[in-house]
């Protein structure tokens, strides 16, 4: 009797924690949020639930940080670059401020990331006071859970699902975090019981509002390939008086080029890190690891990729998502 009803409860703690996941993270392409009564973290599990989705539970993302983020009513003015991790987040970051401080701008990691375009799940939002306009910063939070200003400037950077995730594995490892193998963090990314979600709702969110007036999307895919004409247009949406100067200085366009091509970055570039193996430690982690396109299809099976692409095919379908990213 004892041992069937430990059985029974062990069952019971599964199919709620299944409910959980199956429901807490999944938005609809309105931006909609099933949200169970069920929905919990436990210890065991990585992340922590906030208003219904899963973000980082590892102590230098504080809830209040995170809630604080979610309730930001952004200035006029503020360039806000928003991303599912491991999509070119820094990449488009660098280039912001680059375009912004006509090339002089150039922060160490760690001090960008505090204060010239803070994380604020990091860092909260009261670092926002200290800056002047343009005020630029970012963030991991999918569309329809952030406040808006129409006044504001939106950046939000995607890129191919398979490079998204291979890449996302390998960071938790340099951050030196122990992800399970990569076949069973592929299946979370896949359900979206990771951090920040399913990354096709999390793209669908923004991808919903690309028309919006205050709204730039940017294709990790299209800057690989056509990085000057995209700085060109990242430039035009910030504004002509930051527009103006590449069109008329040729080597102001060049020098931030230089500055924001992946090799330059590699180089000149490293993020000091709280270790989580050790109390009071720091590590440095290599941000930059490939910056290529197809390196998803080298490092999945045949069989991910089909589960990939089945996904997409069904959540991104009527988008010209399916024909950008199926395309070969």
């Amino acid at each position: 009797m004892v041992i069937r009803l430990i059985l029974h409860t062990q069952q019971k703690k599964k199919s709620i924690e299944k409910e959980a996941f199956e429901t807490k993270s999944f938005k609809d392409r309105r931006g909609r949020y099933p949200i169970s009564k069920n929905v919990m973290a436990t210890e065991e599990q990585e992340c922590k639930i906030i208003r219904g989705l899963p973000f980082p539970k590892a102590p230098w993302f504080p809830t209040k940080n995170i809630e604080d983020t979610l309730d930001l009513v952004p200035n006029d003015r503020d360039i806000v670059i928003a991303s599912y991790p491991k999509t070119g987040t820094t990449w488009l970051q660098y280039i912001v401020l680059q375009i912004v401080s006509k090339g002089e701008l150039f922060p160490s990691f760690n001090d960008c990331l505090s204060i010239y375009a803070p994380f604020l799940e990091m860092k909260g939002t009261s670092v926002l006071e200290k800056m002047e306009k343009p005020r630029i910063y970012k963030h991991h939070c999918p569309y329809n859970m952030v406040k808006k200003n129409d006044k504001a400037k939106y950046l939000y950077i995607y890129r191919r699902p398979e490079d998204t995730v291979v890449s996302y594995y390998h960071f938790m490892i340099n951050l030196g975090h122990d992800p399970p193998d990569q076949d069973e963090f592929f299946a979370k990314f896949l359900s979206g019981n990771i951090a920040y979600g399913s990354y096709y709702n999390h793209v669908l969110s923004f991808y919903d509002h690309k028309d919006d007036e205050g709204m730039l999307l940017v294709s990790y895919e299209n800057l690989l390939t056509n990085r000057k004409e995209e700085v060109l247009k990242i430039a035009k949406f910030l504004g002509d008086e930051y527009y103006q100067p590449l069109l008329e200085d040729e080597s102001l366009l060049e020098k931030i080029l230089e500055h924001t091509s992946f090799d330059y970055m590699k180089k000149h570039l490293a993020l000091i890190h709280p270790d989580p193996k050790v109390e009071g430690g720091e590590r440095k982690v290599n941000f930059f690891r490939k910056g290529v396109k197809g390196d998803g299809k080298q490092s999945l099976s045949s069989d991910q990729l089909k589960q990939l692409k089945d996904m997409a095919l069904e959540k991104l379908k009527g988008t010209e998502l399916i024909d950008e990213w199926l395309k070969d």
